[in-house]
């Protein structure tokens, strides 16, 4: 029991506390109450306030103000209500409380709907509101519709987190009930904010497609058909894109069959308005299903009368959608035949004469997909000259991107991105230091539009690629197929060569193209995030640029790309070449480059060792050996900078180096795998493998020996020096006695035409004799004094003679 003054400090500072709870310092008031508690654990006083400190901690300011806005209405409530969910960390129940308040507001409010969509990024507020859509879906759905886009984002969060959700049954419900709404909406003639709509149509098909078997209909999918409609906003549109993808993944042959009924149906009635919807259908198709699109195209009678029921119509807005279909229905062979066969003089006409700008534009860029090629026929034909010439279209294009005018930039640089398939385009560009800087200030800008920010990249991959390595035995296969295809083998263009590529990919460095790939990577789609590997791994083969591209951030970036593509989550998104080049870009930027000049505290040099020991295993590649190479001659640059970075190489890469490479057929990979040993054997954890005393350790000792008495200058070299540092460790050298040719090989080393292995052969001579009469005894039985006396007879070196008198006085007693 606390003694008098003991309790009454214990009921002091109970009161403090309570001071503390009326003033909202509620951390206090529990500080002060834990110290009372030690001193009076049982005193009444102490225990009504804990009652009383924990009914506080039970009241919630965001409930309050949410009441008062709900009965208000008031704006500076709302405000007040945002800030404290975006401030507070909200418990479940807090939350679930504050949507439950929040659901009395009804209508359409901006506020609201912020406050809505920041409360159900909340557990407790999805779970309250997946409870009610169980119970009333419709209302639900409804009043959040009505509420703006944050609260259908927020409904869609919940419809896809499983966790809030009572049971699997009321989580598939929720969505076939919601999906089942969004189409019905979307059917309401004259609707507002059809995106909405759409985006759980779209978000429930690419998430939980398996729950809305039965649902999905022909009227269905024309609803979504229907949203592909150029007219309409590009954010209704983009959703429907996503679910028409869905939907071609799910049901391909039904999804064919659907869209081209939808197409046809229109075509027939030669409505415009239906023109439009139905161009607009099947241009959105092609890039998702190609195949599928090109037989709608090419179906009889649709490319052929396709110009004469555009011109029937005289409408602008038919005009571009054709165009746009067009465009897209460039991306296959057999149907740019024919629309150049259909279409090429209309085309002309509307660069000629086309007061809008912008459809213009959209011609000139078909005619640059087309190309000068005539369209083919079996029969005889009467060749015209175009009216447009190719080198003005492109020359336009160049212009639209170097001026101030945006509008037509994006038809523009999706243009160039065709053109410089062409080497003299790509040369022409590359020329342009004016043209380089606009173009990649406009992708810069662009951050919101995609097509700008892809197209700009395909042209830097297309004026950086190199031509492809080839094995000989590939340039053989080549030769092969074109005589047996009785056509001579082509002669490459020269300005596609090793030289030409170099300079350009110099212009492409000192444009800054490496700022901006470093600025767009967190944020990149799959395909321009595979794009900038392959820039990245053509500007690397360029020996010169490579400390630039370190300076630039090249190295750290090429890491975070690395470990983005081989994410197990991104395993389907990404080509399976992405993943070693990005490699490969790292291993030669590396190859070239003080290590010490990248890494830092907050940049190990740890982190890129993962990419590049994935280059050391055979693959299919038949440039592999190659890749191998790079690699290693990457780690061995690595490996001088630390014991730290010595331990994580040996760590991640010793056994694939030493059981493997070493023994390759390959005289370059065995070099190399031998020059980072040598550079390795610096660390006592390399040491340790070769001399532990262990059968693998006496057969990887051997094995290096060995090394020494290859043909290859450079390998025994190496091999020499990696002996000369593991012998400095006296039970190293009690392990090479043991070997029966151990001492051999080092004399071998001492009688080499080499005076650099020489010198490696003498200091290894010097640290066997060193440990006394054993060493002594077994360099003499193995002629080491004739061999040592040769040696200096022979030797130039200062120091090779001045190691040699020393060892032979040790060798002979003289010291």
């Amino acid at each position: 029991m606390p003694s008098t003054s003991e309790a009454e400090r214990a009921v002091g500072l109970a009161q403090q506390a309570t001071d503390k709870i009326k003033s909202g310092k509620l951390s206090d008031a529990a500080r002060l109450l834990r110290e009372a508690t030690t001193i009076a654990p049982e005193h009444p006083l102490i225990k009504q306030t804990w009652v009383a400190l924990k009914e506080e901690e039970e009241k919630s300011e965001l409930l309050g103000v949410c009441k008062d806005w709900v009965k208000s209405r008031d704006e500076a409530d709302g405000d007040e209500a945002l800030k404290l969910i975006r401030a507070t960390v909200l418990g479940e129940k807090e939350a679930e409380q504050a949507m439950s308040i929040l659901y009395d507001f009804k209508g359409e409010d901006d506020l609201l709907d912020q406050v809505t969509g920041e409360l159900l990024m909340h557990v407790g507020a999805q779970r309250w509101l997946a409870g009610f859509v169980k119970e009333h879906p419709t209302q639900a759905y409804y009043e959040l519709f009505e509420r703006g886009d944050d609260s259908i984002d927020g409904l869609i969060k919940a419809l896809l987190n499983r966790a809030v959700w009572e049971s699997d049954e009321a989580f598939v419900q929720g969505h076939r009930d919601c999906f089942m709404l969004s189409l019905a909406m979307m059917m309401e003639e004259a609707l507002e904010h059809p995106e909405r709509a759409m985006k759980g149509v779209a978000q429930l098909l690419a998430h939980h497609a398996q729950d809305l078997h039965g649902i999905i209909d022909a009227d269905s999918f024309d609803v979504i058909l229907t949203s592909l409609d150029i007219r309409l906003p590009s954010s209704l549109r983009s959703q429907a894109t996503l679910a028409t993808i869905k939907l071609f993944e799910l049901a391909p042959s039904t999804a064919q069959d659907l869209i081209s009924k939808f197409v046809i149906s229109r075509v027939q009635k030669s409505i415009a308005d239906g023109l439009v919807v139905a161009f607009s259908a099947a241009a959105a198709i092609f890039p998702i299903t190609a195949q599928a699109a090109a037989q709608l195209f090419l179906s009889e009678g649709f490319v052929s009368t396709l110009v004469p029921l555009v011109e029937g119509k005289n409408s602008t807005k038919l005009e571009q959608a054709a165009l746009e279909l067009i465009s897209a229905a460039c991306i296959d062979k057999n149907c740019r035949e024919a629309i150049n066969r259909h279409c090429r003089t209309w085309l002309e006409d509307h660069i000629a004469s086309c007061p809008d700008k912008k459809r213009a534009n959209l011609a000139a860029l078909v005619l640059v997909k087309l190309g000068d090629e005539q369209a083919t026929s079996e029969g005889p034909q009467i060749v015209t000259p175009g009216k447009v010439d190719q080198d003005d279209l492109i020359a336009s294009f160049k212009s639209m991107v170097i001026s101030s005018d945006s509008s037509g930039k994006q038809d523009s640089i999706e243009g160039l991105a065709y053109a410089s398939l062409q080497p003299k385009v790509r040369e022409d560009l590359s020329k342009s230091p004016k043209f380089l800087k606009h173009l990649i200030g406009s992708m810069k800008e662009a951050a919101t539009s995609p097509n700008i920010l892809f197209g700009g990249l395909t042209i830097f991959v297309n004026l950086t690629t190199f031509p492809p390595i080839q094995s000989e035995e590939e340039k053989r296969m080549a030769q092969l197929k074109a005589y047996a295809n009785v056509q001579k083998p082509t002669v490459p263009d020269p300005l596609l060569d090793e030289a030409h590529t170099t300079v350009r990919c110099k212009r492409v460095l000192d444009a800054g193209i490496v700022p901006l790939l470093v600025g767009i990577a967190k944020k990149a789609s799959p395909a321009a995030l595979t794009h900038t590997t392959s820039i990245l791994l053509s500007l690397s083969m360029v020996v010169k640029s490579r400390p630039a591209l370190a300076q630039q951030g090249a190295v750290k970036l090429l890491v975070q790309i690395y470990d983005t593509l081989t994410s197990s989550s991104n395993a389907d998104k990404y080509p399976p070449t992405a993943a070693p080049q990005a490699a490969q870009a790292l291993s030669r930027i590396l190859i070239s480059t003080n290590p010490t000049h990248i890494f830092t505290a907050a940049f190990s040099s740890h982190s890129v060792l993962r990419p590049l020991t994935s280059l050391l295993s055979q693959s299919e590649s038949s440039t592999w050996q190659l890749h191998a190479f790079e690699s290693l001659l990457a780690l061995t640059n690595l490996a001088s900078m630390d014991q730290s970075t010595q331990d994580a190489i040996i760590r991640t890469a010793f056994d694939t180096v030493v059981d493997d490479l070493l023994l390759s057929q390959n005289v370059l990979l065995r070099r190399a795998s031998t020059e980072l040993l040598c550079n390795l054997m610096a660390s006592p954890l390399c040491a340790e493998k070769f001399a532990d005393g262990s059968p693998r350790a006496g057969k990887r000792l051997h094995l290096l020996c060995a090394l020494t008495d290859v043909e290859d200058g450079p390998t025994r070299s190496a091999a020499g020096g990696a002996l000369a540092m593991l012998l400095s460790i006296d039970l190293a050298v009690m392990e090479l006695l043991k070997l029966e040719k151990g001492v051999d090989f080092l004399l071998g080393l001492c009688r080499d035409e080499d005076e650099n292995v020489r010198h490696r052969g003498v200091a290894c001579v010097r640290e066997v004799v060193a440990i006394g009469p054993k060493g002594i005894d077994a360099v003499k039985a193995k002629g080491g004094e004739g061999a040592l006396k040769a040696l200096l007879k022979e030797s130039r070196s200062q120091v090779v003679l001045g190691l040699g008198v020393e060892t032979l006085k040790i060798l002979l007693g003289q010291t």
